[in-house]
């Protein structure tokens, strides 16, 4: 078995063009659905329940407001999503995913997320483990510099 440091280098350039792969991944089920890949990681966002409104998805997105408004028409005429009355305060609106799309959606995930359980089912629990710390700690870390760069700062990751 390869040793640690070696193991550890392996992992750091295999993680980019897994990264790579699922990138283009995602390109390919947009360009299915007829979106672009920007309009699709909208979609992700609100179906999976991360957010549903306008502005924290602009914000999530890094778009303005007015590009945000002008993509969510585009996705509106697309019968992707609906703007909905937010049930707590009615002169807001939540972006609700429409709900024959999302299966679209689901199959077009499916053949990948088959194969992926089919590999994550061979790990035990503290390989799991592993990995969902290493995944939860690189988004966080992801986040961060993605922040820095819209920011203008660069440089070292901190946290």
């Amino acid at each position: 078995m390869p040793h640690q440091r070696e193991l550890a280098t392996t992992a750091a350039l295999t993680l980019p063009r897994f990264v790579s792969s699922v990138v283009r991944f995602h390109a390919g089920v947009a360009d299915r659905l007829g979106v672009t890949a920007t309009e699709l990681h909208c979609l992700q966002l609100v179906h999976s329940g991360v957010t549903d409104s306008p502005t924290e998805l602009a914000r999530q997105l890094g778009l303005t407001t007015g590009a945000f408004t002008r993509m969510l028409d585009r996705m509106e005429r697309a019968r992707l999503v609906e703007r909905v009355p937010d049930p707590a305060d009615r002169r807001r609106l939540r972006v609700r995913a429409r709900p024959e799309r999302m299966a679209e959606l689901t199959d077009l995930y499916a053949p990948l997320a088959h194969r992926l359980g089919e590999k994550l089912a061979k790990f035990d629990r503290r390989q799991l483990a592993a990995l969902v710390s290493f995944l939860t700690d690189g988004e966080a870390a992801a986040d961060r510099a993605a922040a820095g760069l819209r920011d203008g700062e660069a440089g070292e990751i901190t946290g």
